[in-house]
């Protein structure tokens, strides 16, 4: 038998509307809430997958507590994590289980990882990035989806990079982007990079190769998106000036300005980065003031909230499937099915999906 005050807590702690609850599990909701009305079975397992648990924690006798993320985070300042949301917290959770099964599979380790500290020089640390990465002297220069470009050159290193806007598949979690663009978890054997797919194309570049960095410097971060714009302690201010190098090199930058002028638009466009990272560098090379910088970035958050105001979340569900999981990632859980391992169920748990999503990956291999 449900207990109500369990279901209830559950319930509040998902965030979902009462709305939502009612189209997707049953009209009667609120009244199994009250405790009037007690759910089918059937009932019980579509209101557990709604809440993403288990279907054995609706019918103890009181809610488990919520998990905690495992590991600690350098993150903007002091009050950010404390104030993180259940989204964020169940993204962080996911990719730390995804990590957990990597770890299991994967035997090798990673060299590069916290190869450098902050106390390196910030050049050496944005050149050997550029050299593992194989990028040359130019790399924006280059054709194509400059995104996916150093997506694989990332994957090549043994890196997983998992990109989502929403929790798992709930369209009705969505990740806000003014919490965080990325995060990364450190690990020697499987380093996981997780990238907000509701930022910008040229914003997920930046986060991809700051996430990067914090590898080759052995440290776990939540990046938010005031990092961009200020430093708040030395890890953040290093790690932006060797993310800068690499997307922007100094000297070809100077260069630019003195040909170009100093129009955002034209310097992004050239450098295929985001307007937030060519603003930081003109304030960098004392080409505008600390005022007009901070103008700039007034406006250009204000841009970045259109944006993720227009951005559609629709699209083709199994191509945005395949850009979301990591590709060597799913390798590993094939392998593990394959290996009798894992059994199916686990296989997609492990993955974040159902039969047809699970499907439509191996399709695309």
């Amino acid at each position: 038998m449900l207990n109500s005050k369990v279901l209830k807590s559950y319930f509040e702690q998902s965030e979902l509307s009462l709305a939502y609850m009612e189209e997707k599990v049953s009209p009667n909701f609120s009244k199994f809430l009250t405790g009037e009305k007690q759910p089918s079975y059937q009932q019980l397992v579509k209101i557990a997958k709604q809440f993403d648990i288990p279907v054995g924690l609706l019918l103890l006798n009181k809610p488990v507590a919520e998990p905690a993320a495992k590991l600690k985070f350098r993150t903007i300042n002091s009050e950010y994590l404390a104030k993180q949301s259940p989204e964020l917290r169940d993204t962080i959770l996911e990719m730390q289980d995804k990590q957990d099964f990597l770890k299991d599979e994967i035997d090798t380790s990673l060299d590069f990882v916290g190869k450098f500290s902050t106390k390196s020089n910030y050049l050496e640390v944005a050149n050997c990035i550029k050299q593992e990465l194989n990028l040359g002297a130019s790399p924006y220069l280059k054709g194509g989806n400059y995104f996916n470009v150093l997506r694989n050159k990332v994957d090549q290193l043994g890196v997983f990079v998992f990109l989502n806007g929403k929790v798992k598949d709930n369209s009705h979690r969505t990740l806000n982007v003014d919490e965080f663009r990325g995060f990364v978890l450190v690990d020697k054997e499987a380093p996981i990079i997780f990238i907000n797919q509701r930022d910008s194309k040229n914003g997920q570049v930046f986060t991809l190769i700051h996430e990067l960095t914090h590898l080759f410097i052995g440290e776990s971060e939540i990046l938010g998106t005031q990092s961009i714009e200020r430093d708040y302690d030395k890890t953040e201010a290093f790690v932006n000036k060797v993310t800068a190098e690499i997307l922007v090199p100094n000297s070809v930058f100077r260069e630019m300005v003195e040909q170009q002028g100093q129009d955002l638009d034209v310097l992004a466009k050239y450098f295929r980065v985001s307007k937030f990272v060519i603003a930081r560098r003109l304030k960098d090379n004392r080409y505008i003031s600390a005022k007009d910088y901070n103008r700039l970035v007034s406006e250009l958050n204000l841009e970045l909230t259109k944006y993720v105001q227009k951005k559609s979340s629709g699209g083709n569900y199994h191509n945005n499937l395949k850009y979301r999981i990591d590709r060597n990632f799913f390798k590993y859980v094939e392998g593990a099915l394959n290996n009798q391992k894992i059994s199916y169920t686990d296989a997609f748990n492990i993955v974040g999906v159902g039969y047809k999503g699970y499907q439509a990956l191996r399709e695309s291999r």
